[in-house]
């Protein structure tokens, strides 16, 4: 049997946590999964699709921040009976996720492993896994972290996880299950209103029955409204914080000792399934009648091997870790030294925070292990922070080519802190990398065959410079001014102490007062490969950093788009570190409850927390987001330190503008608004706004679009997800003042429109019209699916067929209203008749063979797409004085920048047709080895029965199948 464990994701000071899966036949054991996790299994072809179990270090968001989303993605491909283990508060988190996440199909077993309880532990037929519990110095453990528990609470808190992702099945209600497809929930929508959300129930009224009318709507169980209640209106039992790490012991699946065939046929035993049951471990008889055991003819069984997984977050855990007992078997000069055991044990992966591998208490322990034992050491000194998203580095490096002002180089280096030498000298210590495999079974050996190299972004650039021609590239001169020369005060070492924090609040105003917005993440749905799931900031110079949505692996990003801990010199438009712009951030605002918009503001919120947690004069932040959100994160604030203290909350339907608002610039309910003004003040105050509004959008209830309007002239609109709607027109043309920058999603492709009208998304001509409809100067397109692999294409007999009932043709521009819907209604009139709803979902091998070829030919029509005129430029003038981009992860715009993309179109087309072809030469490679190992695993060892026999002489064999 060959099993292995691959290391996912080192710890790096980007994102200090480490993944690793391990695999034993056909079934896969993930431990850890913090953000960022399932993008590197797209980015690294690293299959999650059959995972058993998730083991997980610690209850907080940098071992786990991945989780919420690989949940909702392995419940939609029909995966389920999956068990998740980990500490203390694992149980309470995954019940708090019950406002956006609901698979009651999916059967999720949860393993909440407490101190104290003989019971905590995991075992199926592959894996065996012990959870050995560390603590802080000083830190008091206490009753509620101790095992078994059966409070009130736990049962509570249990009740809710098994509503919100139904029961586990047996083991052969798993296996049918797996074979079969599934239909799963997909959008977790509640029955009952959030506060004063009419717009919601009379949207998802709509929806309901529209259900009813459409057989082919997602199904239901019978009692989903019942039950979706249940789980609103119950009440989550308030967490207290633990600070335990656990580390884990796992042995793998015994090996059968070597069949002697001299032997069973000295015993009179011939060839064929007698063999195979003394193999298992049977006993048989011979054909005289003798008993023949095992043992008779088969060598002794070889006891499993064993891995370990520290996490060690600080160096405060190391004198618990080294005296814990549960390790003393695997070291030398220890009163209970076990020599069996130290033989089985082959690998030890050490997780570490900062300082711990440094540190000679550290270094002494490790030396006792024995010295067959490789040590993987994924500590942040010693692993180069590469950025792993290569092939998204690489078509950013060919933009940057063309548009170094607007598509940043995120940072990234080849070198590491330390060199290994400073931690041990000896050859079974390594640093890991991605893709590095450590062999178990049937050899224990360490495999860096996969690993690829990393190159750095200045390597990335150098090579997408010398495959652009000089006349392909824009000169910078042309669009840089005597203001964007850098401080020097900016380029140097960035740290988080206070004085560095406060500085943030006192930066230098530049002479421009230019709204610049920078699209962190443009995807939608999951992370992917080119393009991460929703983020957008905004830094107001002189005020403080918006954010708007903020999806997983946001921080990272941030890291890497702006600097950590030194600023990112290919930056040339937001003169801030990492630290110094989340230090500043005044407004976080959240447009919907799908988990793409927000599974990263927890970790946003915490390093925020982080970095100004201390002093007198601590800043607050004011979060406006749906309600759901805030009872997400009150939830959550239980389990960790997110600074929910000092986080003003705000309601997006507080904010409602009217309909009514084209010359008075009013709120639909100033009375409700009333309650909330102080708050709102504070935040118009902290920016420089003079007004923020928002309104409700066709998506799913309680989904919002936002309006930001500034003292110094601009005015920015942000659609979130929606279909073209009335509401977000009024609030494009509230107050008489069109948009600055109209921010909208752009999800389809027109000839998707099928797909957006069911997923109540936006097609790219429906955004055109949108913006000409608000009479917006910039349309910056975001939020595009997964398969748009090209830039977007608008066509403008698209772009004239949308209509909306209250403003008739929005290609028109802004005019009168053409139909009086009062103040009162605050809802939308479909414009279309509702679609049908289109599920993708492989369920089988011939299903996934079909999206491969589905895949490969989108690849090729979008690189046709690519090499022909874009129909863009054959319309030029239609529309005006609007200008249109479509943005890119980790990019900057000022209006200027999008009124240049135009003139940019062919020569950024030249470079996605580049990163097309490479694309589709590494899929057709990867898929011609994947063929290959698929046959190697299906073809059958030959018997002698399969053996032809050679024809005679002076005649021919006959040949079974023969022509």
């Amino acid at each position: 049997m060959k099993w292995y464990a691959q290391i996912v994701k080192p710890s790096t000071h980007n994102q200090q946590s480490t993944s690793v899966l391990v695999q034993i036949d056909s079934q896969r054991y993930l431990f850890n999964c913090g953000e960022g996790t399932q993008r590197l299994g797209f980015e690294n072809k690293i299959r999650m699709s059959k995972l058993s179990a998730i083991f997980l270090t610690r209850i907080d968001w940098e071992t786990m921040g991945g989780l919420p989303g690989m949940l909702l993605t392995l419940a939609d491909s029909g995966m389920g009976d999956l068990t998740v283990c980990g500490g203390y508060n694992l149980t309470h988190v995954l019940a708090a996720t019950r406002h956006f996440i609901l698979r009651d199909r999916m059967g999720l077993r949860v393993n909440e492993m407490l101190d104290g309880d003989a019971t905590a532990a995991f075992q199926d037929k592959n894996l065996q896994v012990k959870p050995v519990f560390i603590y802080p110095v000083g830190y008091k453990v206490l009753k509620h972290e101790l095992g078994p528990n059966e409070s009130a609470e736990a049962q509570a808190r249990r009740l809710l996880v098994s509503r919100t992702f139904g029961m586990p099945r047996t083991d052969d209600e798993a296996d049918k299950r797996r074979k079969q497809p599934v239909d799963q929930q997909k959008k977790g929508y509640y029955a009952e209103q959030c506060e004063g959300a009419t717009m919601e129930v009379l949207m998802q009224q709509l929806e309901e029955k529209d259900e009813e009318a459409n057989n082919k709507k997602r199904a239901r169980s019978p009692d989903h409204s019942a039950r979706q209640i249940t789980i609103a209106d119950t009440n989550l039992p308030k967490a207290r914080p633990s600070r335990a790490a656990l580390c884990y012991i796992a042995q793998g699946p015994d090996v059968l000792g070597k069949f002697d065939v001299k032997a069973a046929q000295a015993l009179g035993l011939k060839p064929g399934p007698l063999y195979g049951k003394l193999t298992k471990g049977e006993s048989v008889k011979a054909p005289d009648g003798t008993v023949i055991h095992p043992s008779q003819c088969v060598g002794p069984t070889k006891a499993g091997g064993i891995f370990i997984v520290i996490d060690c977050p600080s160096a405060l855990y190391i004198e618990s870790l080294v005296s814990n007992p549960q390790f003393a078997p695997f070291l030398a000069a220890s009163e209970t030294s076990d020599e069996g055991k130290q033989a089985q044990l082959v690998l030890v992966v050490h997780s570490l925070g900062n300082g711990v591998a440094l540190d000679e208490r550290y270094k002494s322990w490790v030396n006792r292990f024995p010295p067959h034992v490789h040590h993987m050491l994924s500590s942040p000194e010693f692993v180069p922070d590469a950025n792993p998203f290569q092939r998204h580095l690489r078509v950013q490096a060919s933009m940057a080519a063309v548009d170094p002002r607007v598509y940043v180089l995120p940072q990234g280096s080849s070198q590491s802190q330390q060199p290994l030498s400073s931690f041990s000298d000896r050859t079974n210590v390594s640093v890991p990398s991605s893709l590095a495999v450590f062999e178990v079974e049937p050899r224990a050996n360490l495999d860096t065959s996969k690993v690829r190299s990393l190159l750095t972004p200045e390597e990335m650039l150098e090579h997408a410079n010398s495959a652009q021609p000089t006349s392909d590239v824009v000169a910078v001169t042309m669009i840089t001014s005597d203001n964007d020369a850098e401080p020097a005060t900016l380029v140097e070492s960035c740290t988080a102490d206070q004085d560095d924090v406060n500085s943030c609040s006192h930066q230098n105003e530049q002479s421009t007062s230019e709204l610049i917005v920078c699209p962190i993440g443009t995807g939608s749905s999951v992370p992917g490969i080119y393009r991460n799931v929703s983020a957008n900031i905004v830094s107001v110079e002189g005020y403080g950093g918006i954010v708007l949505d903020c999806g997983e692996s946001t921080v990272s990003l941030l890291k890497r788009f702006l600097g950590h801990p030194h600023r990112n010199a290919h930056n040339k438009r937001i003169a801030q570190t990492f630290t110094q712009f989340v230090s500043s951030i005044k407004l976080l605002y959240i447009s919907h409850m799908h988990a793409d918009h927000h599974l990263g503001a927890i970790m946003l919120l915490r390093e925020w927390t982080k970095l100004t947690g201390c002093g007198l004069n601590r800043p607050r932040m004011t979060v406006v987001a749906p309600a759901r959100f805030w009872t997400w994160l009150c939830d959550y604030s239980g389990v960790e330190n997110i600074g929910l203290e000092r986080l003003d909350f705000v309601c997006c339907h507080d904010l409602r503008v009217s309909l009514d608002a084209l010359d008075d610039n009013s709120y639909a309910s100033e009375v409700r608004f009333s309650s909330v003004k102080a708050k709102v003040d504070k935040l118009l105050s902290d920016l420089g706004l003079v007004d923020i509004k928002t309104c409700s959008v066709v998506h799913c209830p309680w989904a919002y679009g936002l309006s930001l309007t500034h003292s110094s002239g601009w005015k920015l609109v942000y659609s979130g997800d929606t279909r073209p709607c009335t509401n977000l027109v009024t609030l494009g043309r509230a107050g008489r003042k069109p948009p600055t920058i109209l921010l909208h999603e752009a999800t389809h492709s027109d000839d998707l429109i099928k797909d957006a009208k069911a997923k109540r998304h936006t097609t790219v001509s429906e955004a055109v019209a949108m913006a000409l409809g608000m009479g917006a100067e910039n349309l910056l397109m975001t939020h595009f699916s997964q398969r748009c692999l090209s830039l977007p294409r608008w066509k403008w007999a698209n772009v004239q067929a949308v209509h909306l009932m209250r403003y008739g043709q929005l290609s028109k521009g802004p005019g009168s209203v053409t139909n009086g819907v009062g103040s009162s209604s605050m809802m939308d009139v479909p414009e279309d008749d509702e679609p049908e709803e289109v599920v993708e979902r492989p369920t089988s091998r011939e299903d996934v063979d079909a999206a491969k070829k589905e895949l490969m030919l989108n690849l090729v029509e979008a690189l046709s797409e690519c090499s022909s005129a874009s129909d863009d430029e054959q319309e030029k003038g239609v529309l005006g004085d609007l200008n249109v981009a479509a943005a890119f992860d980790l990019s900057a715009y000022a209006p200027s920048d999008i009124a240049r993309y135009q003139a940019n179109t062919r020569r950024l087309q030249k470079a996605m047709r580049a990163e097309l072809k490479l694309f589709i030469a590494e899929e057709e490679c990867a898929s011609d080895i994947e063929d290959g190992e698929a046959k190697q695993q299906e073809t059958p060892t030959k018997t002698k029965k399969d053996v032809k026999p050679k024809p005679k002489k002076g005649g021919k064999a006959k040949r079974d199948g023969a022509n």
